[in-house]
């Protein structure tokens, strides 16, 4: 159960409403993605793991922040993944609170890099690539479009056994 719904901006002089349009107008704004799947894009060449050897660090619910750069603010938003697997696929789902939810697919892990997409409302293709911290946590960037959109930090929930509702 979700207990706390906040967006926290940050040098932003407008109210809540304006900071969620000025967030789905960023978003809106972007050009329409041609998928590029993951396994075309590079990769290491070594240290190369599967899903199902490494996919139980990943496993259950995270809670963290997206960061989202205007050109004279910036948006901080609350978002939650869960990450499901089944048999050797890890997949999941991902949700910003108000705002909507997204299946994840094409979770790829290798060493302390782990890389997804998340589907957004109206098809758009958010590519996220962090990296493991020393402290469990997971922080990077989310890209659309091959271009920088958003920094993210997530960390395991406390009540990881459940599925973020719709």
């Amino acid at each position: 159960m979700l207990t706390e719904r906040r967006a926290m901006p940050t040098r932003v002089t407008a109210g809540p409403a304006v900071v969620a349009v000025a967030l789905l107008a960023l978003l809106s704004a972007a050009r329409p993605l041609v998928a590029v799947p993951l396994a075309a894009q590079s990769k290491p060449k070594t240290n190369r793991a599967t899903p199902a050897t490494t996919g139980a660090a990943l496993l259950g619910g995270w809670t963290g922040t997206a960061t989202v750069p205007l050109p004279d603010s910036v948006i901080v938003v609350p978002v939650l993944y869960t990450f499901t697997q089944l048999g050797t696929t890890v997949a999941g789902q991902a949700m910003v609170p108000g705002q909507g939810s997204g299946p994840i697919s094409n979770v790829v892990l290798t060493g302390k890099q782990v890389r997804f997409r998340v589907t957004a409302p109206e098809g758009r293709l958010l590519e996220h690539d962090g990296t493991f911290g020393a402290d469990g946590s997971i922080e990077g960037m989310v890209n659309m479009d091959h271009q920088p959109i958003a920094k993210f930090k997530i960390a395991p929930r406390k009540d990881s056994k459940s599925l973020p509702k719709k």
